[in-house]
């Protein structure tokens, strides 16, 4: 079966990206929203933090210079840049 040429299964799929890339922007808009809202400044480490994790995974995919699996960049790449963000926060916020 086809939708104005294109199979089902290819439309489904294109379906669901588009549901997660909105959910993402959703997602990300609502945490500035919300930052803006309480503290009244623009804060664009959000946008910062999303592009240290993609580098982050990037690396540790990458068969040149670590050559972890799929999973396991998926798993370790939230907690480099969180232990990351706290240490920036900590040392910013204390001294």
């Amino acid at each position: 079966m086809e939708f104005f040429g294109v199979p089902t299964q290819a439309l489904y799929g294109q379906l669901l990206i588009g549901l997660i890339n909105g959910s993402f922007y959703a997602i990300l808009s609502l945490g500035l929203a919300v930052i803006f809202g309480l503290l009244n400044i623009i804060n664009f480490t959000h946008g910062a933090q999303y592009m240290m994790g993609a580098f982050v995974a990037w690396i540790l995919l990458n068969n040149d210079y670590v050559g972890l699996g799929y999973w396991w960049a998926l798993i370790l790449s939230p907690i480099v840049v969180g232990a990351t963000g706290l240490g920036q926060g900590s040392r910013r916020v204390r001294g």
